[in-house]
């Protein structure tokens, strides 16, 4: 029997033109950001400074270099996360407030709701209710 590889994910990088909307939606997620900037680069970024297992999220400004300027889709819509959150209604409501909108998933196990919203780049998260987050 062929041995399956231990891999897991480390980080995720998201790169944004709405730096300030980017950073509002995902604290209305119930995230916390910091400023940080590495070595002598002039870039600053954000990275979460809350619990999200042992994954790190940084938000970076996008840099026109970064993408394929032929790219006719908004920047971000081909990528989609999926978050495990406990009290949707409360991050529901918080993305309200932004005017965000959600959108009904299916179902999952346990009765478990699934709710999509859209990111200002166009990125599609799927929120799940959980009891706890580990």
């Amino acid at each position: 029997m062929k041995r399956l590889n231990t891999i897991s994910l480390s980080f995720i990088v998201i790169y944004t033109m709405n730096m300030e909307s980017t950073l509002s939606f995902y604290s209305a997620l119930g995230m916390e950001f910091i400023e940080e900037q590495h070595g002598s680069s002039n870039l600053v970024h954000h990275a979460h400074a809350c619990n999200l297992g042992s994954i790190v999220l940084e938000i970076y400004p996008y840099q026109a270099t970064l993408l394929n300027p032929e790219n006719k889709q908004k920047m971000g819509a081909e990528s989609r996360f999926g978050f495990n959150v406990t009290s949707l209604e409360e991050r529901l409501c918080n993305l309200e407030k932004l005017g965000i909108k959600s959108k009904l998933s299916s179902k999952v196990k346990n009765n478990e709701q699934r709710v999509s919203v859209t990111d200002p780049d166009g990125r599609v998260i799927l929120l799940t209710e959980i009891s706890s987050v580990d």
